[in-house]
């Protein structure tokens, strides 16, 4: 029965129990696992998601060290997502620190491209990903009951967008602080997620103004099997561009309100603003084998 690395880190924060979970697998390039094994895998570990790792260019013993591009996927308990920041935050934490990389920063080829993460000081790291600004969205029925579901009622006055990659729903009013974020008690009814389910959403976002940052949010996916995700880091390639044309400005200490919390640097780049840098910082929790 083959064994892997597993290592279990909490991202975008610098304490345990804190931010985001995610598992790290680490693959090497002699031994893959299929589709359907790791699909379980996520669902036995049961949380946000599950990341798995294979070095890519080079083989051997020393492959996790030496290498500088990974192949990169994503699962949650139910499905393959697209992309998913903490889970790349804690993939570049786990070679660093639990497979002993040698190198200053990798390449992650995945999903959405090539993602490149550079390692800081103390536990700190800075991900490139594609940028997603969102737009406005038409208001239907279904985005009405959506809204509804997450903030307890719909009003013209709020304000709907969606990004056209992620397919994230942006809810913004203007009326609420970020303390009428924290206390957000969301009803995914069956309802919502059928209506969701029409629109071709995948998380909806609600965000507002923050008294201690630029800005706050909390992220709900039930279509992906997480009804809240602690702290996400995707959504920021959304939430950057939508703050960046409410403050005009392209740099911004964010804050998820879930109840563990995380903090997150959000920077658009400067190359036509194709890009954004997520930034945060991860610790390890659980280091061990799985058998497959």
């Amino acid at each position: 029965m083959p064994q892997y690395r597993i290592i279990t880190v909490d991202a975008f924060t610098k304490v345990p129990f804190k931010g985001n979970q995610a598992a790290v697998v680490a693959v090497p390039s002699d031994t893959p696992i299929d589709d359907a094994t790791m699909q379980a895998i996520a669902a036995e570990m049961n949380i946000s998601e599950t990341a798995f790792i294979t070095p890519l260019m080079l083989q051997g013993p020393d492959e996790f060290k030496q290498s500088r591009v990974f192949g990169l996927r994503w699962f949650t308990p139910t499905c393959e997502v697209k992309l998913c920041g903490h889970a790349t935050l804690a993939a570049a934490h786990a070679l660093k620190y639990e497979l002993g990389s040698e190198r200053e920063k990798v390449c992650f080829e995945t999903a959405s491209g090539q993602l490149l993460v550079n390692f800081g000081l103390y536990n700190s790291y800075s991900m490139t990903f594609p940028i997603d600004p969102p737009a406005p969205m038409p208001i239907n029925d279904d985005v009405k009951t959506i809204v509804a579901g997450i903030l307890g009622e719909y009003t013209p006055s709020i304000q709907v967008e969606i990004s056209p990659s992620l397919r994230y729903m942006v809810v913004y009013d203007p009326a609420r602080t970020g303390k009428d974020i924290v206390q957000l008690e969301p009803k995914l009814s069956p309802e919502v997620v059928a209506a969701g389910t029409r629109e071709n959403i995948i998380g909806v976002i609600a965000t507002a103004k923050s008294a201690d940052h630029d800005f706050c949010s909390r992220f709900f996916a039930p279509w992906c099997g997480i009804n809240e995700d602690p702290v996400t880091g995707s959504a920021h390639t959304v939430l950057g561009p939508f703050w960046q044309q409410k403050l005009g400005k392209t740099r911004f200490k964010a804050y998820q309100c879930s109840k563990r919390g995380g903090e997150i640097g959000v920077q658009l780049e400067c190359n036509d603003h194709k890009d954004v840098d997520i930034d945060g910082y991860a610790v390890t929790v659980v280091s061990g084998t799985i058998n497959v």
